[in-house]
Order: structure tokens, then C-alpha cells, then sequence
């Protein structure tokens, strides 16, 4: 089985859903960290060592906690489980073995790493905006970019879109219950 050898400190919150919950029903916030160093053997059983980032890094998270009987509502903060948990219901109704788990074993959910989101461990959420910037391009003469009559003509300004993130604080609008919503404070 693969290992997760060390995780990077800094973790990124992105909305994850997964195919075992019907995603587009059962969707939240999960923490993940930014990187992972992990140890697997490939498809020749040679041992591999890689550091994996991002994107790439979320997946390999997500589905490591699969192995490990954990799924990704239960990293989600309470607010969001609360809002899944009619369809969670509704997906457990329709298994008809006595062998399903509802929670993930103790000791596992326990050594989650990042820690699941909670009340006392939410980073913040980030969003993208869209920034205006005047960027001078060069202007071509002539047809289209560098054919006939490149060069010589007036420099121009053209307005470059730059995405900035931003920070957006939980307003808890996912979930019936006053515990979650937002104070004011």
C-alpha cells in the first residue's frame, strides 16, 4: 500500500465531492495540504519516491483516504456535513447489507492529517477576483501579428485581466442550524 510520508504545512480548502456520494448531491469543503511527500511501488513493484503538489497532491489525498476507510465528508466542517447529510441518508437507505460503515474507524479519523475543518480549525477561504491592469503591448502594422508591416507602428496600451485571490470568511449559508451562521463579531 502507498505511504504519505510528510505533509506541507500550509493547506488549501477547495469544494471536493466523490463519486461514491454522487458528487454533484454531496459536495463540501475540505482542507488538504498543499504537497506530499509519498512512497509507493508502481505497476513493476519498483519502490517510487515522489513529491507530489497541488492538484495532483488533493487526488492522491483523497483517494489514500479511501484505503484508509475514510471519505471526504467526513473532513467537511459541520455546517456542510449538516447540509449533506439528508442525500447521505438517503445513499446509506439504499445499501441493503449490514456492513456499512457510517464513520470512519476511530484511531484513522483521529490521525487525519491536515485535521478535519471544525469550529476551532477553519482556515479561511480564498476566492478569486478578476483585476483590470494596463499592460503596454507592442502594436503590429499590417496584417495580423508580425506578417506584412511588422514593426514601426504606435506601442499601445491593452488591459491585461490578472486573477489576485482573496480571502473569504465562512458565513455559514449552507446550514438551517444558528450555531453555523454569522455573527456579526
Amino acid at each position: 500500500n502507498p505511504k504519505i510520508t510528510n505533509y506541507s504545512e500550509e493547506v488549501i480548502v477547495e469544494q471536493e465531492g466523490c463519486l461514491s456520494l454522487r458528487s454533484d448531491e454531496c459536495a463540501g469543503q475540505v482542507a488538504r495540504s498543499k504537497w506530499i511527500e509519498t512512497e509507493y511501488q508502481n505497476e513493476l513493484g519498483q519502490k517510487v519516491i515522489r513529491r507530489l503538489k497541488d492538484f495532483e497532491a488533493r487526488v492522491f489525498q483523497h483517494e489514500f483516504d479511501h484505503l484508509k476507510g475514510i471519505l471526504c465528508l467526513d473532513r467537511f466542517p459541520p455546517e456542510d456535513r449538516e447540509a449533506a447529510q439528508e442525500n447521505i441518508n438517503k445513499l446509506l437507505g439504499l445499501y441493503t447489507d449490514s456492513d456499512a460503515a457510517a464513520d470512519p474507524d476511530e484511531e484513522e479519523f483521529n490521525s487525519m492529517m491536515p485535521r478535519p475543518l471544525s469550529a476551532r480549525y477553519m482556515p479561511p477561504l480564498e476566492e478569486e477576483e478578476e483585476e483590470e491592469q494596463e499592460q503596454p503591448v507592442g502594436k503590429s502594422g499590417g496584417f495580423g501579428g508580425g506578417g506584412f508591416g511588422a514593426g514601426g507602428g504606435k506601442k499601445a496600451t491593452k488591459k491585461k485581466k490578472e486573477t489576485k485571490k482573496k480571502v473569504k470568511a465562512r458565513d455559514g449559508k449552507r446550514s438551517d442550524n444558528p450555531m453555523f451562521k454569522k455573527t456579526g463579531k
